[in-house]
């Protein structure tokens, strides 16, 4: 069986985008050690909106598309987009306790973006397909 390269990008995607926001969730909640400055109800809403549209994205790579898919993948993509933007913006115009902290978070940052933009150009190109 082979998954379309659409659903594996989509499918990557959504792991990688609630993945890193699960492993900061645990790694700086459950950290001692070190400033806790990055915790704020900012940043923790950038990370419940990470895995709620990484997780979507999931769901949508696997699903079958429906009436609602459409409405359901440009939301969670644009929510996406949205938020990684201005995490960008943050860091670019180093705003006080900006999502990206470090070069390391700021460069996930831009992979992510990465495939969310690829996310959106193959969907594209499905649709330009599947009207023909």
């Amino acid at each position: 069986m082979t998954i379309p390269p659409f659903n594996m990008v989509t499918l990557v995607t959504g792991l990688f985008i609630a993945g890193e926001a699960l492993a900061l969730l645990v790694g700086k909640h459950s950290s001692s050690q070190g400033d806790d400055s990055w915790i704020s109800v900012k940043n923790n809403v950038f990370l419940a909106l990470d895995i709620l549209a990484g997780l979507g994205l999931v769901y949508l790579a696997l699903a079958q598309r429906g009436a609602a898919w459409t409405y359901a993948f440009y939301f969670l993509t644009g929510l996406a987009l949205l938020t990684h933007a201005y995490r960008e913006w943050e860091y670019l115009a180093g705003t006080d306790n900006a999502f990206c902290a470090n070069t390391p978070l700021f460069v996930v940052n831009n992979l992510k973006l990465v495939g969310l933009v690829a996310v959106l150009i193959l969907n594209r190109g499905l649709g330009a397909v599947q009207a023909a």
